[in-house]
């Protein structure tokens, strides 16, 4: 039994350089993508673990708020039920004033514990007593309690204390008379410092931000400060106007509405209270060490790719020499028929190039028993345009009008020609007499539209009469009569008065319908 030998067959120049290619362009993607993979998944853990850091930043600050207000409110319940059960006699207030000030020693969150009339007034006080002031009814938690009946506790936006100059959040319940009416309110301050204090401590970078807010988007604390905290509100921010109408706590990234750095912020309500706390690392700060690793990683992956290359450039270089050669003398070939098949003044297909189209098509037609037209056009009263504008003017006016016919040839299969002199031609292959109608139309309207000076014609711009010839399956090497007949009509039209269209509808080679279309003046 003979043992065959099978030689591989031996590849291009120009396949042994795409391979070549092929085979760089693989490794340098894989390289690529394993390297992508990487960077984005040591970004996601960036990513995660800054969630993590603000989500418990966040969860002390609220836990922080409630404690706060808890404590607060414990004590204004403790004193609304004193007043309320023993009333504000003198002896009673002496009692009152000493156990308020012994409350805001005992609790550091505290600044002042005040009771307030039903007209402002400065009942008792944690601070001295018999200090009064007639004008707080104007504070708007005071114009809460009088103008509602309810019983719940209320965290006003900052104000600054009266008493001692310092930013306080006003925490308050209502005191109620004997008949269930206001009898006047009962105030404890939180210092805005208590809270500022808090932050200071959290761990976040030094761009990142901490800050407690009421419902409304006012700004109660927050760290760094800010000049204008009391003025400041943050309903517009993202934070308030997109991301907590859609849920109570989050993660969010975005750009502060205060300063505009951009940072992860994680967010809750308050439970319970109608505040939000919120926390945000600057992006910069959580993603440095990453670009650090990014460039590094990027670096060393374009020393390999750098690497790859410069291996294989002499081989492909050998390879190129090859392939250039070859590609020389392609091109040069594909020049000279684009050459030899274009005509070279306007640009369109030439008569040798038509001459081939019609003859394959006129052949496809036949086969198939399919409609092919042929439109044969000329320019009105060209030689009159020479003679009085000069032949270098008529070279410009056969371009303009080459240009015009081809932007009306739009379908692919479709061929537009200079045939001769100021002759054109356009072969519509699969195209009814309909069809060709249409085009013949288009043609000649969009040169007449075109308002090209022709002072030595009647008409006073260029014009062309057109012959129409469309037939269904065409007799085969019959096209030359189809030629002849669509010059018949064209020079009809002319004799018509020209800026028209003559056309003719053919089965197989015999007449069916001619059409006429008026020469438009």
């Amino acid at each position: 039994m003979k043992l065959r030998h099978f030689t591989p067959a031996r590849l291009s120049p120009s396949s042994l350089s795409k391979a070549l290619i092929g085979f760089i362009a693989l490794v340098c993607l894989s390289l690529i993508l394993a390297t992508a993979w990487q960077m984005n998944l040591s970004r996601l853990e960036r990513l995660a673990t800054a969630k993590v850091a603000v989500s418990n930043v966040v969860r002390a600050a609220e836990q922080q708020a409630q404690d706060t207000v808890r404590q607060a409110d414990n004590t204004l319940r403790d004193l609304v039920e004193r007043v309320e059960h023993d009333g504000l006699a003198i002896g009673e207030r002496d009692r009152l004033a000493k156990l308020m000030a012994q409350d805001v020693a005992d609790m550091e969150s505290i600044q002042g514990l005040f009771i307030y009339d039903a007209q402002g007034n400065w009942i008792v006080n944690s601070f001295s007593q018999g200090l009064q002031s007639n004008d707080n009814s104007d504070r708007p938690y005071f114009i809460y309690h009088r103008d509602h009946s309810d019983r719940s506790v209320q965290i006003g936006s900052i104000v600054k204390s009266r008493l001692t100059g310092d930013m306080v959040i006003p925490i308050s319940r209502r005191i109620d008379g004997p008949d269930g009416s206001f009898a006047g309110v009962v105030l404890a301050t939180v210092p805005v410092a208590y809270f500022q204090n808090f932050f200071e401590r959290m761990d976040v970078d030094d761009q990142g931000v901490i800050f407690l807010a009421l419902n409304n988007g006012d700004l109660l604390a927050r760290r760094p400060t800010l000049t204008a905290l009391m003025t400041t509100n943050l309903a517009k921010g993202e934070i308030f106007s997109r991301y907590l109408p859609q849920s109570d706590s989050g993660i969010a990234v975005t750009k502060s509405l205060v300063d505009g750095v951009e940072r992860i912020y994680a967010y809750r309500r308050v439970a319970g209270l109608p505040m939000v706390a919120a926390a945000g690392v600057s992006s910069h700060h959580v993603f440095a060490p990453w670009w650090a690793y990014a460039y590094r990683s990027v670096g060393i992956l374009a020393l390999i790719c750098l690497a790859l290359i410069v291996l294989s450039v002499l081989l492909y270089k050998q390879i190129q020499q090859l392939i250039t050669a070859e590609s020389e003398l392609q091109s040069a070939q594909n020049e000279l028929e684009i050459i030899a098949q274009t005509d070279s003044l306007t640009h369109l297909a030439n008569r040798r190039r038509f001459d081939v189209a019609v003859q394959q098509e006129w052949g496809r037609a036949s086969r198939n028993r399919s409609t092919l037209a042929i439109i044969l056009l000329d320019i009105d009263w060209f030689k009159q345009y020479n003679d009085h504008y000069g032949h270098v003017r008529g070279d410009d006016c056969l371009v303009e009008v080459a240009s015009l016919i081809g932007a009306a040839v739009q379908r692919a299969g479709d061929l537009a020609a200079r045939y001769g002199g100021e002759e054109f031609v356009i072969l519509l292959p699969e195209t009814d007499f309909a069809g060709a109608l249409s085009v013949a139309e288009k043609v000649r309207q969009s040169i007449f539209d075109a308002r090209i000076a022709h002072s030595a014609s009647p008409l006073g711009n260029v014009t062309v009469s057109l012959g129409v010839v469309a037939i269904t399956a065409p007799k085969q090497d019959a096209y030359t009569a189809a030629l002849k007949e669509a010059d018949r009509l064209l020079y009809r039209a002319k004799k018509r008065g020209r800026n028209c269209v003559e056309a003719n509808e053919l089965l197989g080679m015999q007449a069916s319908s001619p059409y006429t279309t008026s020469p438009v003046i």
